[in-house]
C-alpha cells in the first residue's frame, strides 16, 4: 500500500515539473539541460573531427633561400663594415689597407682569398687606379666577383670497357653514405651497373651501412673489415669492376676536411 501511495507521489511530482515547464520556458529542469549535454563519446568524435582538419603549415623554403638567409649575417656584417672603413677618407693610405685586410680576415672569407684580395688592390693603389676611398668597396666587391668566376672544367668520361668512377668526400656526418645510396638507387633505375665500395674503413659500422645500401639498391659491394687498409679496398674494387664491365662506381671514403691537401 505504502508503494502505491509512493507511485502515485512520484506521478504527481512528474506531471508539476511539466506543467512549470510549460508555464515558464526559460525553467529547464536539470534533467533536460543533462539530457542536453554532450556525453564523452560524442565530444571525443568532435575532437577528431577537428584533428583532421588540416592547418596550413610555414612556408619551406628553397635551398638557394636558406642559404642566402645563412649568410646574411656575414653579408651586412662585411658591407657595413666597408661602409665605415671609407667614410670621410679622401686617399688610400696603409692603414687603411691595414684596417681592410683585418675586416676581411675576421668576415669569414679566408686567409689566402683576403691575401689575394689585399695585393690586387695595393696594386691597383701603386698604379694609381684606385686613387679615391669611395672607389675601395666597388674594386673589393668587383675583385670577389672576378674570384668566383672560376671557368667549368669539363667532366672526364671513361674510356671504353672503363667505369665512371665517384670518389664521395667530406667531412663527418654530412650525409656521405646516405648520398651514395641514393645515387646508386637512382642509376639502377637507369639500368646502370653500380658497383659500392666500402672505402671508410675507420668508422664503426660504416662497411655494414655500405652493405645494407648495396642490399637495398641492388647494387653490388666491394668490402673488407673495418681497420683494412682503404686503399687496398678499393684497388680490389676496381679490379673488380674492370674485369666485371661494372658501368658506375662508388666509393664510400672516411670523414675528412676536404678543403686540406694533406688529408687527402
Amino acid at each position: 500500500m505504502f508503494k502505491w501511495f509512493k507511485k502515485k507521489s512520484d506521478n504527481n511530482d512528474a506531471r508539476a515539473e511539466k506543467t512549470r515547464a510549460q508555464e515558464d520556458p526559460g525553467n529547464i529542469p536539470e534533467q533536460s539541460s543533462r539530457e542536453n549535454t554532450p556525453t564523452k563519446a560524442q565530444s571525443a568524435q568532435g575532437m577528431e573531427t577537428l584533428s583532421e582538419i588540416q592547418l596550413p603549415g610555414p612556408e619551406k623554403k628553397g635551398l638557394f633561400q636558406r642559404l642566402r638567409e645563412g649568410l646574411a649575417k656575414t653579408r651586412s656584417a662585411l658591407a657595413g663594415r666597408l661602409d665605415n672603413l671609407v667614410l670621410g677618407k679622401k686617399e688610400i693610405t696603409e692603414e687603411v689597407l691595414d684596417e681592410l685586410e683585418e675586416i676581411l680576415f675576421t668576415s669569414d672569407i679566408g686567409v689566402a682569398t683576403t691575401q689575394h684580395l689585399i695585393e690586387t688592390v695595393r696594386k691597383r693603389v701603386a698604379r694609381k687606379e684606385l686613387k679615391d676611398a669611395d672607389l675601395l668597396k666597388s674594386a673589393i666587391r668587383q675583385e670577389i666577383m672576378d674570384y668566383l668566376r672560376v671557368p667549368s672544367l669539363p667532366v672526364p668520361q671513361p674510356g671504353p670497357g672503363e667505369p665512371m668512377v665517384i670518389m664521395v668526400v667530406g667531412i663527418n656526418g654530412v650525409g656521405k653514405t646516405t648520398t651514395i645510396g641514393k645515387a646508386a638507387h637512382r642509376m639502377i633505375k637507369e639500368g646502370k651497373s653500380v658497383m659500392l665500395i666500402a672505402g671508410d674503413t675507420f668508422r664503426a659500422a660504416a662497411v655494414e651501412q655500405i652493405s645494407v645500401w648495396g642490399e637495398r639498391t641492388g647494387a653490388e659491394v666491394v668490402k673488407q673489415g673495418t681497420g683494412a687498409d682503404p686503399s687496398a679496398v678499393v684497388f680490389d674494387g676496381l679490379s673488380a669492376a674492370l674485369s666485371r664491365k661494372t658501368e658506375v662506381v662508388i666509393i664510400d671514403t672516411a670523414g675528412r676536411l676536404h678543403t686540406k691537401v694533406n688529408l687527402m
